[in-house]
């Protein structure tokens, strides 16, 4: 089970579960890769334990949501999309 963090521009009461997104979410996981960013479409869950993925959720200027989501990883996208 790996960590990630991701930063959202929203409330946190304002997001969408179970719908898939396109975000940018960083590689907690200890050593080289640590920190890595990379584009994916997500699935979240504020429900811990419903996907194989932590998810912890900053928002605009970095506060940390102290409850960890989950989420599925529906596939790495390897470009830049138009507006992000």
């Amino acid at each position: 089970m790996a960590a990630y963090d991701t930063f959202i521009a929203k409330e946190f009461k304002d997001v969408q579960e179970d719908e898939e997104m396109l975000t940018v979410i960083r590689d907690l996981t200890p050593g080289k890769a640590k920190y890595r960013s990379t584009y994916a479409k997500i699935r979240v869950s504020k429900d811990p334990k419903k996907y194989p993925e932590t998810l912890w959720v900053r928002l605009g200027r970095g506060q940390l949501i102290e409850t960890p989501c989950s989420m599925q990883i529906m596939e790495f996208v390897d470009v830049i999309p138009k507006g992000m």
